[in-house]
Order: C-alpha cells, then structure tokens, then sequence
C-alpha cells in the first residue's frame, strides 16, 4: 500500500492450492485472488475512488468445478468544504460471480446464482438541521442471471431501487433512522416496497452500535439475488 497527501492505493495478491482424495481419486484445485483499491483527491470538493477485485479457482475435476469472480468499481465522492451539511456518493460497477457447484455462501447456503451485472448508484444525504439528515438513494442493474450452475442460459435480471432515509438524533447519545425502500425486476414483472428501521448508541466520539429490523427481503446492494435479509441486524458505524 501507500498512502501520499492526495493519492492512496492499496494491494493484495493471494493464491492457495488445495488437495483431496474422494474414493480412491486425488483432485487438486488452485485458486488465485488479487484485490486492489485507489483513492485520488482531484479537488477539494470531489475524490475519485476505484477498486478492481478478481479471483479465479480451477479444479482438475474439470470445468464444471471452477468458480470465477470479477469486481470492478469507479466512482466519485461529493463533499463541498463550503457546505459541509452535503455528501454525495456516485459508482458504477460491474460485478460477475460464476461460484462453482461447490461453494457455499457467507451464510452457508448453496446452489448460489450465477451472475453478470452493471450496476449504477448514487447516495446523498442532506443534515437539515443539527438533529435531522435526510437522504436518498437510487440504483439500477443492468443484469443476467442464473439459477442453475450447470446450465450457461443466462436471462435478463434488469433491477431498480429507491430508497429514501431519516436520520434523528433522538437524544444526547441516541439515534434513530427509518428508511421506505422500493426495489422492481423488470423482466419479472416484479415490485417490492417496505421499510427498515433501527435505533443506534453513541460510542465515544468515532463510532455508534445500533440494532435494527428490515421488514423487506431485499437489500440495497444490487448484487445480492438471496432475498434473505429480512429480520433483526446489527450494525456498527465508525467515522474519522
């Protein structure tokens, strides 16, 4: 890594080799995975960010056991020194995951969807006042997928999402935030809308701890296809 007065860019490379005897038959697997990440500070007001995120993992058990990830992410970020009330995030990625039949996801489950998507996003937020911000965000995916590992028939999975948010400080240490989400698949005719909710604590001067609820199955990162996400979260926040 390094880090200068207007640029920081980070890096990683890794790679493992795996080996296992099934019955009688020896198969191997070699993976491979870089991470890279940059920051520039092109003006006062604006700072480009990017990341390029890409892993590879081969089995001599042959195609059908290989699993493929590419993660490539630009974007900007708004924050006006003459208005310091407003910040503005805007990217564009694009994001593939080929999991191999094999792999689980964080949560353990399997047959993950297969995936290719570009995907569009702004966020901004406004502090009314010293206890009240508001903010929006809008997304939009511009994606295929399927379900089936074994079968390369991809069908389109074009998304938009809206969100609108509420932050309140409640009290001294206490916040609260509310956010209507609403999230359409066009090619499946499909509409969800609903709210999340969650009640954070201060601690120290850095970072607040809070617990939430989401009472929709979607999240706002369009490259999650579980719609699994509803129910009680905890999340911690820090700022420097």
């Amino acid at each position: 890594g390094f880090s200068g007065e207007t640029a920081t860019i980070g890096g990683a490379f890794e790679w493992r080799t795996d080996e296992e005897t099934v019955g009688g038959i020896v198969a191997t697997r070699d993976t491979w995975l870089v991470r890279t990440n940059a920051s520039l500070q092109v003006s006062q007001d604006w700072r480009a960010l990017a990341k390029f995120n890409k892993a590879e993992s081969n089995s001599s058990g042959g195609r059908f056991f290989d699993g493929e990830f590419t993660e490539a992410q630009i974007g900007g970020a708004f924050r006006p020194v003459d208005n310091n009330r407003l910040n503005a995030l805007v990217r564009a990625t694009y994001f593939e995951d080929l999991p191999g039949p094999e792999q689980l996801s964080a949560t353990g489950a399997s047959a993950l969807p297969a995936q290719k998507s570009t995907i569009v996003s702004l966020d901004g937020n406004y502090r009314v006042t010293p206890w009240l911000t508001l903010g929006a965000k809008f997304g939009y995916r511009d994606g295929e997928v399927s379900l089936e590992r074994t079968d390369d028939t991809f069908v389109g999975s074009d998304a938009t999402l809206w969100v609108g948010r509420a932050d309140v400080n409640l009290v001294r240490k206490w916040d609260g935030l509310l956010e209507i989400r609403q999230l359409s698949v066009d090619q499946a005719g499909d509409e969800k809308s609903g709210a999340l909710a969650a009640i954070y604590r201060h601690v120290g001067d850095n970072a607040k701890v809070g617990i939430g609820y989401n009472f929709t199955d979607f999240s706002d990162d369009l490259t999650d296809l579980s719609y699994d996400d509803d129910g009680v979260f905890l999340n911690l926040v820090a700022k420097f």
